[in-house]
């Protein structure tokens, strides 16, 4: 025969084990969860596209980059091809004197000179006019 202790443990058992189970199964069947995993997949579905994008801009750009590299030393190639035979094809001394277009390849292939960075503000008219960065620049303009 069974005892009562041991009767009762099989109960408390099968329950504990029961509300488990159901507590398990509720929880996957449950709409908001089922809606939940569906934004989880979403989401990185979204992450995956956004990630291969990504790739795709970056890669993108580095064939650009690449392709205006190519270009710019092309230019440079062909500029001084171009240079160097006006320089020993023309004739200098024509009747019209130096040919302009001959002085600047000439000056532009053999000492290339740097240029000054535009600047990113306005330079004064004179020493006594505030800068463009002052708090009072301009301000008579303003008021009415």
């Amino acid at each position: 025969m069974i005892s009562a202790i041991t009767f009762w443990m099989t109960v408390a058992g099968c329950l504990l084990g029961g509300f488990a189970a159901g507590w398990f199964f509720s929880r996957s069947a449950a709409p908001d969860e089922q809606a939940r995993r569906d934004l989880e997949q979403q989401l990185e579905e979204t992450q995956r596209e956004l990630q291969s994008l990504r790739s795709d801009v970056t890669d993108h750009f580095r064939g650009t980059a690449e392709r205006v590299n190519r270009l710019t030393e092309d230019y440079r190639e062909l500029h001084s091809h171009l240079s160097t035979g006006a320089l020993s094809l023309c004739d200098p001394s024509s009747e019209q004197g130096q040919v302009p277009m001959l002085d600047s390849l000439a000056a532009s292939n053999h000492s290339h000179t740097p240029s000054n960075p535009p600047l990113d503000y306005a330079p004064k008219r004179s020493p006594e006019e505030p800068g463009v960065l002052n708090e009072n620049y301009d301000i008579d303009r303003l008021r009415p």
